[in-house]
């Protein structure tokens, strides 16, 4: 039995409260099981100096607050870096670009901030599930304003780990149950069930691609599921 009693394809119950920071709509705390994450989402004007066409940008940050674990963390310093966070801000930064035409944002670079506020376990899932929230909101902010013509995003982009646990195939995963976990994989996935990027490994050596293929198409069934509980918390993609 779960810590929670779900079942082994259950997703954990979601509460989701957007405007959580006075004045910015796009601010959403996503809270998920025992992990709760604060994604914001900001509009700037300009594009990194690298770019050579004109079209948009969309980036991301990532940070785990000193007190969301046991022990607690130490604060990265200046210029110090966290591979970790790295790694999961880019795989957050993929996400957001994957579900956005920007071509339809020339101009301008959307910006994501994920602070994870506590954790146990699906942090990197937990706030690209956020930030689809905030992404919806931003977007629809600037479509009413004239900022945006056309809504930039192609797709709602949504997450979901998923595992072997004592043999057993579980989605969403808690930290107790992914630090145990043979298998562990991290979906990306568009709310229909579209794949969009799969990150995970094995603990204890090889298996079949059949078995793979069932602890994938778990974690997809898991973020049509999200997609359900969310309802009208994510904007649908106007047409």
């Amino acid at each position: 039995m779960r810590r929670d009693h779900r079942s082994p394809d259950a997703p954990r119950s979601v509460e989701v409260e957007s405007g959580f920071i006075p004045g910015i709509a796009s601010s959403v705390r996503f809270h998920c099981g025992g992990t709760t994450v604060l994604s914001v989402a900001t509009l700037e004007e300009g594009t990194p100096r690298w770019k050579n066409d004109a079209s948009g940008w969309a980036t991301a940050d990532y940070h785990m607050m000193p007190y969301s674990v046991e022990p607690r963390l130490d604060r990265a310093g200046t210029g110090m870096q966290d591979g970790r966070a790295i790694e999961i801000r880019r795989l957050i930064g993929r996400a957001v670009r994957s579900g956005l035409d920007l071509s339809l944002m020339p101009g301008y670079t959307i910006r994501i901030d994920c602070d994870v506020l506590g954790a146990d376990g699906g942090t990197r899932t937990a706030c690209i599930n956020a930030t689809a929230v905030a992404l919806g909101i931003l977007v629809e902010e600037n479509l009413a304003k004239g900022v945006f013509a056309t809504d930039p995003r192609r797709a709602v982009v949504l997450a979901m780990s998923a595992g072997i646990h004592d043999n057993q195939i579980l989605i969403d995963l808690d930290y107790p149950e992914d630090i145990a976990a043979s298998v562990d994989l991290n979906l990306v996935g568009t709310s229909t069930g579209d794949v969009i990027e799969v990150i995970g490994g094995c603990e204890d050596g090889p298996i079949t691609m059949d078995t793979l293929q069932k602890v994938i198409a778990a974690a997809q069934d898991g973020i049509v599921q999200l997609s359900e509980m969310l309802g009208d918390q994510i904007y649908p993609v106007s047409s």
